[in-house]
């Protein structure tokens, strides 16, 4: 774990992202990842940075529960709706990157260690 950053990420997703980027640089710099490894983190760095902002939009049919489409347009009213899905499914599909990543990282190399979580959680308190 003494390879990761020494400054805890803000929370936000993309710096998450930035940080991987970074350590994926300086452990594939030592031969220690394969090319699959850093293209996973390069897709995620790459998506969670600008996913939010991909182009032009296309209208879509989506089925929701009433009432979640009910608990949606009471905070943030009409206009602003087809936003805040698409935020969430932008947030949703960063997730499902990491995961894949996270897969392809254990796959490589074993699951985390109890001392190397331990040291993480120190360094990063706030991350839980």
């Amino acid at each position: 774990m003494s390879a990761l950053p020494h400054e805890p990420p803000g929370g936000e997703l993309s710096e998450t992202a930035h940080h991987l980027a970074w350590l994926s640089t300086q452990l594939h710099d030592a031969g220690k990842i394969s090319p699959e490894f850093r293209q996973a983190v390069e897709q995620v760095a790459a998506s969670s940075g600008n996913i939010r902002a991909l182009g032009k939009a296309r209208k879509v049919s989506v089925s929701m529960p009433e009432e979640l489409t009910s608990a949606v347009q009471e905070r943030v009213g009409r206009g602003a709706f087809s936003q805040y899905v698409t935020d969430a499914v932008a947030r949703q599909l960063e997730l499902d990157l990491l995961a894949e990543l996270s897969d392809l990282l254990e796959a490589e190399h074993g699951p985390i260690s109890e001392e190397d979580l331990a040291e993480a959680r120190a360094a990063w308190p706030d991350a839980e």
